[in-house]
């Protein structure tokens, strides 16, 4: 039995909280006796994931080794952003809180975005 979380962990925390891996490279963190995924397989992996804190997209986990997927600390800015954007976690009762929170992320990254209208003007 392997279950070798850490090293999914320390993938995460290397990337700011978000990875693409393979499936495989997952598969062998997991059960590295395996010798190949199946539905029921990748099931168990998501649950495994999901039970140490860690999203995945696509979901549910493919079941070909050769197939990449984004990993993501739920807890980590990016997670708290994808949570929001998918109404999911304390955002499932807070679509306005979501919204307002992927706008402020929206004009922090957009070239022409307009000014935040909670920033004082002599903040500007």
């Amino acid at each position: 039995m392997s279950r070798d979380i850490q090293a999914v962990l320390e993938k995460l925390a290397g990337n700011d909280g978000l990875a693409a891996v393979e499936m495989k490279w997952l598969r062998e963190q997991y059960e590295a006796e395996w010798q190949k995924l199946s539905l029921g397989r990748s099931a168990q992996i998501a649950d495994w994931l999901d039970a140490n804190g860690i999203a995945h997209q696509p979901a549910p986990l493919p079941r070909r080794e050769t197939d990449y997927v984004m990993l993501y600390e739920r807890q980590s800015p990016i997670g708290i952003y994808i949570a929001a954007a998918r109404l999911e976690g304390p955002f499932a009762r807070s679509p306005v809180g979501a919204a307002m929170m992927l706008g402020h992320l929206a004009r922090t990254v957009s070239p022409n975005a307009a000014p935040d209208e909670s920033q004082d003007e002599t903040e500007a």
